[in-house]
């Protein structure tokens, strides 16, 4: 004889679940925060390489660093705008 779906299911009513389980600590440790590890960028990479390969390392690899906002801070705004378009990578 196979068993049904309703004797396979047993519906408990909210009211009986408060009840029964307000003692009883279900309180489940959270699990340890996984170790963050930063991954370097690719810049920090290369240079890394650069320095450890000295004058072995390929001429035509260039590194360039990356540009913020404070380096444009004295550059008047209509020379700011050619001087970010040329240097864009195409």
């Amino acid at each position: 004889m196979r068993a049904t779906i309703p004797r396979l299911i047993r519906v408990v009513p909210r009211s009986k679940l408060a009840t029964e389980y307000a003692s009883a600590s279900l309180v489940r440790p959270l699990p340890e925060p996984a170790p963050s590890v930063k991954q370097p960028i690719l810049i920090e990479v290369l240079l890394k390489r650069k320095a450890e390969m000295g004058a072995k390392y390929p001429s035509n690899i260039r590194i360039e660093p990356v540009l913020t906002k404070k380096a444009y801070e004295g550059v008047p705004a209509d020379t700011r705008e050619e001087l970010k378009e040329l240097l864009k990578e195409r």
